[in-house]
């Protein structure tokens, strides 16, 4: 054929003339929405149970008895008197007693650590560095430059 002729197409080549199965895809549609709906259900469960046994395990669940024996054992630790050394002669003895005997000696002023006030020592000045600007005079207001006349 030629370029300058022009194909004249037969009217029945036209178009598909059959219908969209319009069925399919709302089938198809309605099973995405559905399927969606489950995903979004099925982890929410989900995270509702993690979230359940992490606040079991870790705020409600009832303590072992290793630290409960821990804790009693700290608390008579804290109350009673005992030895610690027996050669040495170091002993234990009870908070409250020790925070008696605490005031007693900072009454007294028998503290353990310094308490002494000191005096800071005097500021030395600091030598000047050779090929550095004089130090402005202490204790002055900075140098203003003059007002341009008007």
């Amino acid at each position: 054929m030629s370029e300058d002729q022009i194909r004249h197409a037969d009217p029945k080549e036209g178009f598909d003339h059959s219908e969209v199965r319009s069925g399919a895809i709302a089938l198809f549609a309605i099973g995405s929405v559905i399927l969606l709906v489950l995903t979004i259900a099925a982890l929410t469960v989900y995270f509702n149970h993690i979230w359940e046994v992490a606040v079991y395990e870790k705020i409600l669940a009832p303590p072992s008895e290793e630290l409960k024996s821990l804790h009693y054992r700290e608390d008579w630790q804290l109350t009673h008197y005992q030895y610690v050394d027996k050669k040495t002669g170091v002993v234990r003895i009870p908070l409250d007693r020790a925070m008696e005997l605490f005031t007693q000696e900072a009454a007294q002023g028998k503290l353990f650590y310094p308490t002494k006030d000191t005096v800071p020592k005097p500021e030395e000045p600091v030598p000047p560095v050779p090929g550095a600007a004089p130090p402005a005079p202490t204790g002055s207001a900075p140098a203003v430059a003059p007002a341009p006349p008007k």
